[in-house]
This record gives C-alpha cells, structure tokens and sequence, in this order.
C-alpha cells in the first residue's frame, strides 16, 4: 500500500475528501504532510513491531565521559533511524542511555530496535489499520474543527486498532518453551514422573 492510499484510509476515518496525491495542494494533503511521520513515529513506538525491527552492534566512540559511574566508560553511538530500543545483547551490560549514545561498562555493544520504517511494502494490514486510525486521530481537528470527533479516533485508536495489531504482531514468533524446574519435578515424583 502506497503513502497516498494509507493518507486516504486515514481520510476515509475522518470522512474527508481523498486526496490525489500527497502534493496536490488539499488541505488534506498538506495535513498529511505534516503530520505523516509524526503518526508513523508514534505507532512504531507503541510495540517491538516485526517488520520494523533490527539488530545491530553499535559504534564505539571516542568520547570520554566527564566521570564513570559503575565502570560505564565507554561510548557508543545509536542509529538516526531509531525509534525504539527495546533489548541489549548482553544482559549483564550496566548501560545508560545519553541522548544518541549509549554509555556502557563494556567494549561492545548489540542492541535490538525498532527503527523508523518508511517503506510501505513492508507494512502488514494490521499496522496499516493502526496506523490510518492514528493518523485520523492527529489530522481530525484541523480538516473536522471537531475535538469530539478526534477523541473518539483516537479512544477507537487506543482501544481497538493499537490492542488488535499488538495482538497479531505478537503471533509471528514462537512461543517460549515452558520446562519446570528442579523444585516443580521434585513434588512430582522427579523428571520421569
């Protein structure tokens, strides 16, 4: 789905006219315009979306800080196309986030992220659904003049479209195995029962 078409979803939200493409000079089309990545920003942030996810391991840079609090003393640098951080590679890390960079008490850094997706392709349905409604939600007032309407957007936003899209984008993993423990096995007559 193209940028124009999921503007015109979001438009079709607000019952608005659709726009023809995103420079035809519409009011619509320039609320879209302002507005497009801030929504986009904003629903990427809400979950550890699949399709927008990376791993990497980040810089290391030549940056001192002015005194090491529990052996942080290194510098790396994130990526610009991060929106969310959402898992380190070695968990026994100490790490601090310091605006772009990371401070941490190690030599290497991984991390896993969600990172700013502008390719539509890769969208699934259910994050182009989320993402309209959002959208609808952040242009109503100025194509609507309606508070009213916006905060019924946004409450069906919140309350049906972001909780839908979680739900499917958390079924496209393996669930983790569940193996009792020593104590578990132990009341149950040990392992083999």
């Amino acid at each position: 789905m193209s940028k124009t078409s999921i503007v015109n979803k979001a438009l079709s939200h607000l019952g608005a006219n659709k726009i023809t493409s995103l420079s035809d000079g519409s009011l619509e089309s320039q609320c879209a315009n302002i507005l497009y990545e801030g929504s986009l920003r904003s629903v990427l942030s809400e979950c550890c979306w699949k399709f927008a996810t990376k791993r990497v391991m980040l810089n290391k840079i030549d940056k001192c800080p002015a005194w090491a609090e529990n052996g942080m003393f290194n510098y790396f640098q994130l990526p610009s196309d991060l929106v969310k951080l959402f898992d380190i590679k070695d968990k026994t890390v100490l790490w601090d986030r310091e605006g772009e960079t990371i401070l941490a008490n190690t030599d290497s850094f991984g991390i896993k992220y969600v990172y700013l997706c502008n390719d539509t392709t890769q969208y699934p349905q259910y994050f182009i659904d989320a993402f309209a409604c959002k959208l609808a939600s952040d242009m109503c007032y100025d194509i609507t003049n309606s508070n009213e309407k916006t905060m019924n957007l946004l409450e069906l936003y919140k309350g049906e479209f972001l909780p839908t899209a979680k739900a499917k984008n958390a079924r496209e993993a393996s669930s983790p195995q569940i193996i009792d423990d020593y104590w578990v096995n132990s009341i149950n007559g040990g392992i083999n029962g």
